[in-house]
């Protein structure tokens, strides 16, 4: 029985965290909605002491005891004026922030597994000066700055993503601990901006998929000035005007010159060519292609379901292209 009670009080206990999380997020995101630039008041500053703040009321508490119990004037004071300090602390913790305004900027778009560029900036109006101010994402690593004599910080924290899209780094976390370190102020953000994660490159044989596309013959056009290649035999039926004359002039024999030509290969990415493979799979082998294919510098069109990129080449065409399979299969959303 006592073995079958345990799980049963483990369940109910990670139902109850869940229910209690769940109802949080919904209070902070009435409390706090979604903002382009945020401003520090007393509506979404918290302040609670931290462990070294509980410790220090512990101590506060025994201090008392004893003062009560040996009746020492000395110690009363010495309590109520400590306990003066904290809720000073208190003030002075919530007012390094208080008045703060915040926004952020979305780095360049990154693959799924790289991790995302966000720029946090951080502006003080006035005289007032801040100290040790922290932020972070989750995932991100945490970083601090002072507003001392420069009235704009700007921190880059980088946040892993894990799927392609349009991804959201969730609240930020601004906190401080400042002036005595016993008392934590923060809060919690949502700047209301997104950056766009591309798939996954996986690697594959574009060297067939080149093979097959030149071998069903619509894939090339010649284009731009001939060059001088080389000499071959003279064939019956060639042009006079390719003829070596001045090969010949010498006794040589007869040749005739061959010109190379600019070949334009003009590739179409098609949905159809994974046919064996997830969407996933054939997401992240479609992105590998059109990276290899625009550093090569070859046009490229792109064929998915619903959707067709004539073929071209040029950064307008790479972002369009990586932009359908990033957004290939998910509800419609504008870019913020």
């Amino acid at each position: 029985m006592q073995i079958a009670a345990a799980p049963a009080r483990t369940t109910l206990r990670a139902s109850l965290l869940h229910a209690w999380r769940q109802h949080f997020a919904f209070w902070v995101e009435r409390r706090i909605p979604p903002a382009r630039n945020i401003v520090l008041t007393h509506r979404n500053i918290f302040i609670i002491p931290n462990k070294q703040g509980l410790g220090f009321l512990l101590v506060l508490g025994l201090m008392f005891i004893g003062a009560v119990n040996y009746e020492i004037s000395l110690a009363f004071a010495l309590v109520f004026l400590l306990l003066g300090v904290f809720i000073l602390s208190i003030f002075y913790t919530f007012r390094n922030l208080a008045g703060l305004h915040l926004s952020a900027v979305p780095g360049s778009s990154v693959f799924a597994g790289e991790k995302a560029e966000i720029v946090v900036i951080l502006n003080r109006h006035g005289q007032r000066s801040y100290e040790n101010v922290q932020v972070s994402f989750k995932g991100s690593r945490k970083l601090a700055c002072d507003l001392l004599d420069a009235t704009e910080q700007r921190l880059v924290l980088y946040v892993p993503t894990a799927q392609r899209g349009y991804f959201a780094p969730g609240r930020l976390v601004v906190e401080t601990v400042f002036p005595l370190g016993i008392c934590r102020a923060w809060s919690l953000l949502d700047l209301d901006f997104r950056t766009l994660v591309y798939p996954r490159p996986v690697e594959c044989d574009l060297d067939w998929i080149l093979a097959n596309q030149q071998h069903s013959g619509n894939t090339t056009v010649v284009r731009g000035n001939d060059d001088f290649h080389g000499l071959r035999d003279y064939r019956e039926g060639d042009s006079l005007k390719h003829v070596a004359w001045k090969i010949l002039a010498r006794g040589q024999g007869m040749y005739t010159k061959e010109y190379s030509s600019n070949i334009d290969e003009k590739i179409w990415l098609r949905w159809d060519m994974f046919a064996d493979l997830g969407v996933e799979e054939r997401l992240s082998r479609l992105c590998w292609c059109v990276i290899k294919l625009d550093t090569a510098g070859i046009d490229y069109g792109l064929d998915l379901p619903h959707f067709k990129l004539p073929p071209a080449k040029g950064q307008v065409q790479y972002s369009q292209a990586l932009q359908a399979l990033a957004l290939f299969g998910l509800p419609a959303a504008a870019p913020v």
